[in-house]
């Protein structure tokens, strides 16, 4: 397959224009919400996304990609014609990369598997048919389902599962801690309770479908050849919920000493902030009394001039005329951004506000939480950009196309390049959707931030 090494490299090159386009839409979706709620900071973002996008791209991002090169395109369609599917795979990578990046451009929030998968349908069924797409398959665990059924079930469950989730979370901190009287207390009451339902969840995934005893398997074998990993892939259901819990269990206690030092950094903070907002309005009052003064003293500059005072009047308000005209007459862009700056405005003015202090204690659960959510992003998306990259390399290494056989340790150099990528997509044009998130759609509070992620 030397003579198709170019379709390697320039997958690779797309792979990561791909994985940029995927920083700058997906990942943007992922941290909007903190950086809308001023949790984080942009910078701060962009290195949380670097550390969890690529661990939970390395740890359980190889089911995905295994999903996207093989629970597509059946494969015996292309068995005779191996060098068909790996220039197909490269042009499914350019279309992804072409759609993410007009999307962000526009500030559209994408979905990237939409853009993968529908790409090597569409690639696959030009080479072959419709024939040739795995369309449905029965599987014994849940969904029930494989091939496309199953991803797009997954497009209806996914939207459907995480707005009623987080409404019901929502709606009972609200009702528990948010409105009390005491809300400030009973943040740090809930505080345990939150982090270790988030851990539960990240954890549970790990042991259960992540690839880390798979990993060390494949990296540590004994003299005779035999496996010797821990092999976590194959941990029983009821195991990895028993884990799950315990270190879930184990997170909540180390969070209690860890709360009383937040308690004492927020109430710190404030007395600090209440400091400085008495010096800046006595600031103001004694700025406006300045102008007060200096108007005074314009206007009976103005009475002792006479003729040329009011020439000069006339000249300023002709100024001002021309300006008012200009305002009057903006561009369509200006008028639009406008337009959308006061419905923004109107959205934050009619949200329900809360006490300040406990919203500064769900500011340091968002730092907690958006990192899972990385994590977790890491793990499913990263393999829309390097999925169709895999089922190049596989080809390129054994020359044929089979279901049976993986990419082994480059698998993780693939993922790791889609990590790179998207950490810089998220750097260099994240903003965007960050805005449209973050800023345009709601109001963006700590606590709300907290339940959407």
């Amino acid at each position: 397959m030397a003579e198709y090494e170019w379709i390697v490299v320039a997958g690779a090159v797309t792979a990561f224009i791909a994985a940029f386009g995927i920083g700058a839409n997906d990942v943007a979706n992922a941290f909007a919400t903190s950086v809308g709620s001023k949790a984080i900071t942009i910078r701060q973002a962009c290195f949380l996304a670097v550390v969890f996008e690529v661990s939970g791209a390395v740890l359980l991002g190889s089911h995905v990609t295994r999903t996207i090169r093989k629970g597509i395109a059946d494969a015996d369609c292309f068995a005779g014609q191996p060098e068909v599917l790996m220039f197909g795979s490269l042009c499914v990578i350019i279309s992804v990369a072409c759609w993410l990046l007009l999307a962000s451009y526009l500030e559209m929030p994408v979905s990237t598997t939409h853009s993968c998968v529908g790409g090597m349908i569409g690639m696959t069924v030009v080479a072959h048919g419709p024939g040739c797409v795995v369309w449905y398959e029965a599987a014994t665990a849940f969904p029930y389902v494989k091939g496309v059924g199953a991803i797009v079930l997954s497009w209806f469950l996914s939207p459907l599962l995480s707005s009623a989730a987080a409404a019901a979370l929502y709606t009972t901190v609200r009702a528990a801690v948010l409105r009390a009287p005491d809300s400030f207390e009973r943040a740090f009451r809930v505080y345990p309770l939150l982090v270790g339902f988030t851990v539960a969840i990240n954890a549970f995934f790990m042991i259960y479908k992540g690839d880390l005893g798979r990993s060390l398997q494949a990296w540590r074998r004994d003299s005779t050849g035999r496996a010797k990993g821990l092999g976590l892939h194959k941990t029983p259901l009821r195991d990895a919920v028993g884990v799950s819990l315990g270190v879930a269990a184990v997170a909540a206690l180390l969070t209690l000493p860890v709360g009383a030092v937040i308690k004492r950094r927020i109430l710190t903070n404030r007395d600090l902030e209440a400091g400085r907002e008495v010096a800046r309005r006595a600031e103001q009052m004694e700025a406006a009394a300045e102008a007060a003064a200096r108007l005074a003293t314009t206007a009976r500059s103005d009475e002792v001039a006479g003729p040329e005072g009011a020439q000069g009047d006339g000249e300023a308000a002709e100024a001002r005329k021309a300006a008012s005209k200009a305002a009057q007459s903006p561009s369509d862009a200006r008028v639009e951004a406008a337009r959308a700056e006061e419905e923004v405005a109107a959205i934050h003015a009619n949200a329900e506000v809360f006490d300040p202090r406990t919203e500064d204690v769900f500011r340091y659960l968002q730092i907690f939480t958006a990192c899972c959510d990385s994590f977790g992003h890491g793990a499913n998306d990263v393999a829309n950009a390097v999925g169709p990259l895999a089922a190049i390399v596989v080809i390129y290494q054994t020359g044929e196309v089979s279901t049976k056989v993986d990419t082994g340790a480059t698998g993780y150099y693939i993922l790791l390049l889609g990590g790179v990528g998207i950490a810089l997509g998220l750097l260099l044009y994240g903003y965007k959707i960050m805005a449209a998130l973050g800023v345009k759609i709601a109001k963006i509070t700590p606590a709300r931030e907290r339940v959407a992620e």
